[in-house]
Order: structure tokens, then C-alpha cells, then sequence
């Protein structure tokens, strides 16, 4: 069911620059002269940028890349979020 949500938004070749993205996002939390604040912007810097380069200059890499960086971020959050709720009840 989420992967036809996500499909219906994204293109399923786009998917796999969705753990890339997390991966670096992991690398930009670790680096300590880069404000918390500039992830996001770099995230969605690289993610159209790729996007433009595998769809070609068109609108749709455009609105492909801030999706799938907009992804990456989200499960970044969830995934954290759900680590600190399960030290919390342990």
C-alpha cells in the first residue's frame, strides 16, 4: 500500500536515491561546521541535480528531486524519532 502511494507521486527509478540520500544526510549530521539547518538545502541541492541529470532539463526532474529529497528527510526524522522513543521506554 505505501509503495503504491509513493509511486503514484514518484517515479520508481527514482527510488533508489532515496537511501543515497539518506546515507549522505547521515555523513552531513557527523560533519560539525555545517548548521543543522543547511542539510536540508544541500539534500535537495544534490537530489535535483541528479534528478536533472538522469531526466534531462525538464520540470518534472525538478519537482522529482524535491520529492525524493522531501522522502529521504522524512524517513531520516521517523527513523530517529523512533530510536529515541524506544531508549526512552527502555
Amino acid at each position: 500500500m505505501e509503495v503504491d502511494f509513493l509511486a503514484a507521486f514518484i517515479d520508481p527509478k527514482s527510488y533508489v536515491l532515496i537511501p543515497v540520500l539518506y546515507i549522505i544526510l547521515l555523513l552531513l549530521r557527523q560533519t560539525p561546521r555545517l548548521a543543522p539547518w543547511t542539510h536540508a538545502w544541500i539534500i535537495i541541492g544534490i537530489s535535483v541535480i541528479s534528478c536533472f541529470l538522469y531526466y534531462g532539463f525538464i520540470i518534472q526532474s525538478f519537482v522529482e528531486g524535491v520529492l525524493v529529497a522531501g522522502v529521504s528527510i522524512l524517513l531520516k526524522d521517523l527513523i530517529h524519532v523512533r530510536i529515541r522513543t524506544d531508549d526512552k521506554n527502555r
